[in-house]
């Protein structure tokens, strides 16, 4: 798979879930556009322009980075972070610690933190997602 289909697999499942903060931004996600990605050895950080009358989220900053992916021919699990910024999608960085993130990806299993491993980003991996935990304000 290219890299746009995974990072369209990964926003899926990092906006996954039926809190109306995720619904907010799952609609700037529809609106956003691609100003930059970075691409390293190690993984990618992807930059976004969300159209200017996409509603905001209340909160100025907030970070969702429960999601794992394991990819073929990776060494160490792929580690993704979306980053809100005055209440809009900034970026999406996906990084492995070790070794080579792989030119054309390969998921070959998904999970947030503690929850099982799932063979694909879909239905089953939604509905373990601890949103309550995700969306804790500090």
């Amino acid at each position: 798979m290219t890299i746009d289909e995974f990072e369209k697999q990964i926003m899926t499942a990092l906006l996954a879930g039926d809190d109306p903060l995720l619904a907010r931004l799952r609609a700037q996600y529809e609106v956003a556009t691609v100003k930059d990605r970075e691409r390293t050895t190690t993984g990618f950080v992807t930059k976004f322009e969300v159209a200017a009358g996409a509603e905001p989220i209340d909160r100025k900053l907030l970070h969702l980075d429960d999601l794992q992916v394991q990819l073929t021919g990776a060494k160490t699990p792929v580690d993704t972070s979306l980053h809100i910024h005055n209440g809009r999608l900034r970026s999406l960085e996906c990084f492995v610690y070790d070794g080579h993130f792989p030119e054309a990806p390969v998921i070959e299993a998904a999970w947030y933190y503690g929850t099982e491993r799932f063979d694909a980003i879909g239905e089953e991996l939604f509905e373990e997602r601890d949103l309550e935990e995700l969306l804790e304000e500090d």
